[in-house]
């Protein structure tokens, strides 16, 4: 059974938000900004990579693992989800998403070869992101100037 919890997070992203949300920080607005627009394409990655990645398991670690992998894509499916609503505001504010368009060309070059390649780069963009998550945790000022419903929305990723 796996200890991984799909939390839904219940946020209003209809309301649009400013170009520099964070309290008017331009580089802390663009930054975050930033990150978000390469998560609808990353977490997309990271879904396809496992489902691709326990197919090779022998039958007994696929049973074992099946419950952890449900539950990842459950969260990364949930991620995704919120970070497309939020960039339809960014890109609203004239940003352009050409992190999407040089990573789907990579991503087809990934899925040529074996699924191990694909599982060990979404474990260490995991790793990265969970360093990066951590920080932000014990440094929740770096948001302090945003919206409640954005810093939650960032600190309840991060938690995750």
């Amino acid at each position: 059974m796996t200890d991984l919890t799909i939390r839904k997070l219940l946020i209003d992203l209809d309301e649009a938000f400013d170009v520099r949300w964070n309290g008017g920080d331009a580089f802390t607005s663009a930054f975050m900004n930033a990150l978000s627009m390469s998560f609808p394409v990353g977490e997309q990655f990271f879904i396809d990579s496992l489902r691709r990645g326990i197919k090779e398991l022998p039958p007994e670690l696929q049973a074992e693992f099946t419950q952890d992998v449900k539950g990842f894509i459950g969260q990364e499916a949930t991620h995704r989800r919120i970070h497309e609503l939020f960039n339809r505001h960014v890109l609203n504010h004239g940003m352009v998403n050409h992190w999407e368009l040089r990573v789907s060309k990579r991503v087809e070059r990934i899925n040529q070869k074996k699924a191990i390649h694909a599982v060990a780069i979404t474990a260490a963009y995991e790793h990265y992101t969970s360093v990066f998550a951590s920080w932000l945790l014990k440094h929740p000022e770096f948001l302090a100037q945003a919206p409640e419903r954005l810093q939650t929305l960032w600190l309840w990723h991060a938690s995750e």
